[in-house]
């Protein structure tokens, strides 16, 4: 009779459990949800993050608050998440550095995004821009990659380490040549230098790029997407030019910790979906340069496992130390 008893306790008690985990997946969010940025607010991660957080508290009615957490490039704010409850009030607006560089370059910090977060979506991608100053007497990728080979050039970037310098680095290596870094403290004192003719080339992001060759104080050879930019309609993608496999550049997406549920990754997933369909954020994203992307948690885990694997070989490769 006790055993009837316990097992039917047992029951009851598993019952319970079941329909409260599913309450509380049908009810979220029922309370304010904390999105952390690793960078300070007025950046692209943060516009980013704003966007998404302005979208899902429009279509479920609760607020999303985003909260700024810069340092170490980011990860501290990717780790804080890590730790946080699974309950889906915590996620993470993240990007290519903290995510797919920094876990390589910060050996120490013992942080791989593949075991501690869970991906939501990719949401918006900033492909590169190949350009160069605009009396360097080259006037194709080809002819870029043969003035390479005759003569010493050298290449700005945002910093050592950054996505920006190696993106430079591994479109050296797929075309066998070799430039002198000059790393700057950002995108912006590196783009400016290339402008006055003080270094030669650079590989940055379409948005940060685009009005410096709009302006004609740069000219651009290439876009790193799979498609050409409406931002700089009149630039080849490097795929049309015959060069295939040197898609790249930066990226966010929104990710929460490990073993949140799924149910809570799918709403917000189909909600944020649902949002880049709308033809105003479009046509404003796609005229800063950037691509609104979207799709499965899986194609954002299958986009940092891949980042995370061609930083990582350039990065050891270089003996990159944090700075």
């Amino acid at each position: 009779m006790m055993r009837f008893i316990f097992c039917s306790l047992g029951v009851v008690m598993l019952l319970f459990s079941s329909t409260f985990v599913i309450a509380q997946t049908s009810t979220y969010p029922n309370r304010p949800v904390k999105m952390i940025v690793g960078f300070p607010a007025g950046g692209a991660v943060d516009g980013a993050g704003r966007t998404m957080a302005q979208a899902l508290q429009k279509s479920l009615n609760q607020s999303f608050v985003v909260d700024n957490r810069p340092g170490v490039g980011g990860m501290l704010a990717m780790q804080e998440v890590a730790r946080s409850s699974t309950d889906g009030y915590t996620l993470a607006v993240g990007s290519a550095g903290p995510l797919t560089v920094s876990p390589t370059i910060f050996k120490n910090a013992n942080f791989d995004p593949r075991q501690s977060l869970s991906p939501i979506i990719w949401f918006v991608n900033n492909p590169g821009l190949l350009v160069i100053r605009k009396d360097l007497p080259v006037n194709s990728i080809a002819e870029l990659v043969q003035l390479s080979k005759t003569k010493q050039l050298n290449m700005a970037s945002a910093g050592t380490g950054s996505v920006l310098h190696l993106m430079g680095e591994f479109f050296q290596d797929k075309m066998g040549i070799k430039w002198m870094h000059i790393p700057y403290k950002g995108s912006g004192p590196a783009l400016l230098d290339l402008a006055a003719g003080r270094t030669d080339v650079s590989l940055d992001l379409i948005p940060s790029a685009a009005p410096l060759v709009k302006s004609g104080q740069l000219r651009a050879l290439a876009v790193t997407s799979t498609k050409r930019s409406p931002a700089l309609p009149d630039v080849p993608t490097l795929t049309e030019l015959g060069y295939a496999g040197l898609e790249m550049g930066s990226w966010m997406g929104l990710l929460a910790p490990k073993d949140t549920s799924a149910e809570s990754i799918n709403k917000l997933n189909a909600i944020l979906n649902q949002a880049i369909k709308d033809p105003e954020l479009i046509a404003r994203v796609n005229n800063a340069g950037g691509e609104l992307v979207g799709g499965s948690p899986q194609d954002l885990a299958n986009l940092i496992n891949k980042d995370l694997s061609r930083w990582a070989v350039i990065i050891n490769r270089l003996n990159i130390q944090p700075e």
